[in-house]
């Protein structure tokens, strides 16, 4: 393979996969501006177009909270859609596909919870009178969680 060429003249190239790949993107992300003026402000930044293959549009949505809010809007998005923007005439149906965000933000990891000495005592005293093993021993684990070391009866 011939590497000297700038990268930027091979990405930029007439001919090539790449080039396809570019135009096709910038497709998308055109067909998406123009779905997303027809949304509700609250719902179109989760809204995006993967593929118009008239009779279909493919939408692609980041939780199914959102494919609910679009799948109720569907029928009256596919009218606006049409009337306002020739390349969607062809659609007759929507699919929609839930693709969750793959960048969302972890809650940091939280504290470790703990229980009073009393109710420690409290749990301690009722798992000594437990016959199931399993349970008694979810119950003391329940009571190491106590701030102070609590005894045992």
């Amino acid at each position: 393979m011939n590497f000297s060429s700038p990268l930027y003249k091979v990405l930029l190239g007439k001919k090539g996969e790449v080039e396809h790949l570019v135009t096709q993107t910038n497709e998308l992300k055109r067909l998406t501006r123009l779905l997303q003026a027809e949304l509700n402000p609250s719902l179109a930044p989760h809204c995006h177009v993967a593929r118009l293959t008239p009779p279909q549009l493919t939408i692609v949505v980041d939780s199914p909270a959102w494919s609910t809010r679009l799948r109720f809007q569907s029928p009256a998005l596919l009218r606006q859609l049409a009337r306002k923007h020739q390349i969607f005439q062809g659609v007759t149906h929507i699919e929609i596909k839930i693709y969750p965000a793959r960048l969302q933000r972890r809650a940091p990891p939280s504290a470790p919870r703990h229980i009073s000495p009393d109710a420690a005592t409290v749990i301690t005293d009722m798992a000594s009178s437990i016959d199931d093993p399993g349970l008694k021993q979810a119950l003391l684990r329940l009571a190491s969680r106590s701030n102070k070391p609590t005894s045992n009866n």
